[in-house]
């Protein structure tokens, strides 16, 4: 049965109305935001800015399971109504991070080097991420249905892999830039990449069905050209039918696909604007 009592937990500091949010464990096994956001909160430091600190999906956290009912990163919006906590809980998210400017954590089993996570139809979110030490920036929205992302200003990152101290270490760094980049929290000047680079998705790389044998040949963001191996098995290898980008690719990371298929689209915030917001599609 439902605990009707569940919500995420929130913590504020800082003068005034908050509109800056860090999210963290909506994943319940991903607890590498959590942790950051432990080591820049113990010193207790100056707020100059109101900022909400968030662990989006509490009851996931303390089980130590990804989700309890369902994955909580795709069914955003939420609903309030629902049978499943984590439909709920993305409902209260949303409410409590509304006309926020928002960064929320995860982890992934594809890749070391963060990766942020951002939707076409939110310029908001590209200026965010804009001025964070990232090197690569994904617009998920035509392939990926009620993540996070989707609800508004909002940008995701997946700071590197699960369970990884250095991922820790990432994500606390990328959280200080954000502080420092919005005005609440001055400790040293903003960090930036040597370059930005801005990619797409637009597909999903599938899994051969009942194949366990699998191994993945192709590494993230190197683009694999047509007729080049990104994966071999015991029945053979895997050919591209044309050429893309892997992002998010891996062979444990998800059930039934090795991750997706993207391309790049530049390497500058006015790129990625000339590409999702000032085309109708």
């Amino acid at each position: 049965m439902f605990d009707q009592d569940i919500a995420p937990h929130v913590i504020e500091f800082g003068p005034g109305d908050a509109d800056l949010a860090v999210v963290c464990n909506m994943h319940g096994d991903e607890p590498t935001g959590a942790r950051a956001i432990h080591r820049i909160l113990e010193p207790s430091p100056e707020f100059e800015r109101a900022v909400k600190f968030i662990v989006a999906n509490p009851p996931a956290s303390i089980s130590n399971h990804r989700s309890l009912d369902v994955d909580m990163n795709r069914v955003f919006p939420g609903d309030p109504e629902a049978d499943e906590r984590e439909r709920r809980l993305a409902a209260q998210l949303v409410t409590e991070t509304a006309n926020c400017d928002t960064v929320s954590f995860h982890t992934t089993h594809s890749t070391n080097e963060p990766v942020a996570f951002v939707s076409e139809g939110d310029p908001r979110a590209l200026e965010i991420v804009s001025q964070l030490p990232i090197t690569y920036v994904v617009n998920e929205a035509s392939v990926v249905d009620g993540s996070f992302c989707s609800t508004g200003q909002v940008v995701s990152i997946e700071a590197g892999k699960v369970q990884q101290p250095n991922a820790t270490a990432k994500a606390e760094m990328l959280i200080r830039a954000f502080l420092d980049n919005e005005g609440a929290v001055s400790e040293e000047p903003p960090m930036h990449a040597p370059v930005t680079n801005y990619f797409e998705l637009y597909d999903k790389v599938d899994k051969p069905s009942g194949d366990e044998s699998y191994e993945l040949l192709a590494r993230n963001f190197e683009r694999v050209e047509e007729g080049e191996a990104y994966a071999k098995s015991k029945k053979g290898f895997l050919l591209a039918d044309e050429p893309f980008v892997p992002i998010l690719m891996s062979q444990s990371g998800y059930g039934e696909i090795f991750g997706y298929r993207g391309q790049k689209v530049g390497e500058s915030v006015e790129d990625a604007k000339e590409a999702w917001l000032d085309e109708e599609k």
